[in-house]
């Protein structure tokens, strides 16, 4: 009989390590359902975040656009431009061009004339105001190759053949 026993005590023993084997494959299924649980929600904040920040950076480009434009188109206070210009029709583009910046400032040009003076131009002056005209090109100086250092003439020599 103490074949038997061991038998039974033997079974008893692998049921006992089969109810624990048990247990613990359904700690680990729980434990990674948490796991992947915990994942997704880092990942959608994550995401949440990340478009915050995007939406954030656009209006900062938007507006900086805006403000630019708004000074060439002669603001006197470009600042209360941007504030009062409705920013829903302005985008910034896959390429990250702003689009939209002009025909909103003309809009705001045609509601609120008051807050734009006239545009500026090159070589044009208005009260105490003057533009300054666009700089001229100068001219070809002459070069005299018998004055010149050996540095300066092979310099020159140099940039003379890589033209042609």
């Amino acid at each position: 009989m103490s074949g038997t026993d061991d038998t039974i005590e033997d079974v008893e023993a692998l049921r006992r390590a089969l109810n624990e084997a048990r247990s613990e494959v359904e700690a680990v299924r729980q434990e990674m359902t948490d796991v992947v649980t915990r994942q997704e929600t880092l990942q959608r904040s994550h995401e949440e975040a990340l478009a915050r920040m995007r939406q954030d950076s656009d209006r900062e480009v938007i507006v900086a656009a805006l403000r630019a434009e708004a000074i060439r188109n002669g603001a006197h206070n470009p600042d209360d431009v941007v504030r009062l210009i409705d920013l829903e029709g302005i985008n910034r583009g896959e390429d990250g061009s702003v689009v939209g910046v002009a025909e909103a400032l003309q809009q705001a040009r045609q509601e609120r004339a008051y807050l734009f003076g006239e545009v500026l131009r090159p070589g044009y002056s208005s009260g105490t105001t003057v533009g300054q005209a666009a700089p001229r090109p100068g001219g070809i100086e002459p070069f005299n190759a018998r004055a010149v250092s050996e540095a300066d003439y092979e310099a020159r020599k140099w940039q003379f053949l890589a033209q042609g």
